[in-house]
């Protein structure tokens, strides 16, 4: 026989069975097959092997000194199959979660845990970061990003509108805890975020543009919250990842007379190909009912 060349597959575990039970009847019924069935296969498997594997006995079967070399091979050939397939079934519920770093520390990980209660047999992975991600390159299955539109190769559904909203700390107000859209970017510093939504804003107040690029710009909106809590300046972030300081009173929203166009909003998105799968369904319904 070639080297490159196997054996019958189907009589390799019709002989493994009645090995293992020494009797053509019982491996027919662990194998649900009949008997005359596995009787030929083990035949088939003998003649592609030039050797009998078995000598038959009225009161069953006994191996042969080929079956007998042939037997703790095939045991381990088919458990070194199994193994292989666990092991790929263990890595297809491993669900490898992307977005950005704000949301997954003000959002998401806070609610992580009723995930993992419910779906206690998917081990989930979070990729935090701001770039966008090439989902087969980097391994993603399912990811949250903000803004205004998505990649028309993917598919997406709208997890919560998110528009932003100036946040500082409340010593940083009037009494009436108001503040004066002339002091931004100098009595209030302008705190950015990658997004640069300073900049859109003195658009739509119709000011010199210029002028917001001034202050300090954060490459992640949690570390311009974070400065914003510290009396730092004023952030312009989306308002879903600050509502917890700002019900306590931990950071004000003062009114600066101009909002921007509400079209913004963390939208879930992952390949067409993987939107159904098992474990993107099951995080893309928990995230919903999170989202309410």
């Amino acid at each position: 026989m070639l080297a490159d060349r196997l054996p019958p597959l189907n009589g390799l575990r019709a002989f493994r069975a009645a090995a293992r039970h020494l009797s053509f009847r019982a491996a027919a019924e662990a194998l649900n097959v009949t008997q005359s069935a596995v009787a030929q296969q083990v035949r088939g498997l003998e003649q592609a092997l030039g050797a009998p594997l078995f000598e038959r006995h009225a009161r069953g079967l006994a191996l042969t000194p080929a079956g007998e070399t042939l037997l703790p091979s095939v045991e381990q050939a088919f458990r070194l199959i199994a193994d292989a397939a666990e092991r790929i079934v263990q890595q297809a519920e491993v669900l490898t979660v992307s977005a950005t770093p704000s949301f997954v520390s003000r959002w998401l990980v806070p609610r992580l845990d009723g995930f993992t209660r419910r779906h206690p047999g998917i081990d989930v992975r979070l990729s935090a970061s701001n770039d966008l991600v090439d989902f087969r390159r980097d391994g993603v299955d399912i990811a949250i990003r903000y803004g205004t539109g998505i990649d028309a190769g993917l598919a997406a559904q709208l997890l919560f509108p998110a528009d932003p909203v100036a946040v500082c700390a409340p010593a940083l107000c009037r009494a009436d805890g108001g503040l004066d859209p002339a002091d931004l970017g100098t009595r209030v510093p302008l705190l950015h975020d990658s997004h640069f939504l300073w900049g859109e804003w003195y658009r739509a107040a119709g000011r010199d543009e210029g002028e917001a690029r001034r202050g300090v710009r954060f490459s992640h909106t949690l570390h311009a919250i974070e400065a914003a809590l510290l009396g730092q300046g004023i952030a312009l972030v989306p308002r879903p990842l600050v509502e917890r300081e700002l019900r306590a009173g931990q950071l004000a929203a003062p009114s600066l007379g101009i909002t921007l166009p509400p079209a913004r909003g963390f939208h879930i998105v992952a390949p067409p190909e993987l939107w159904d799968s098992r474990k993107v369904a099951a995080m893309r319904l928990w995230l919903l009912s999170e989202a309410g």
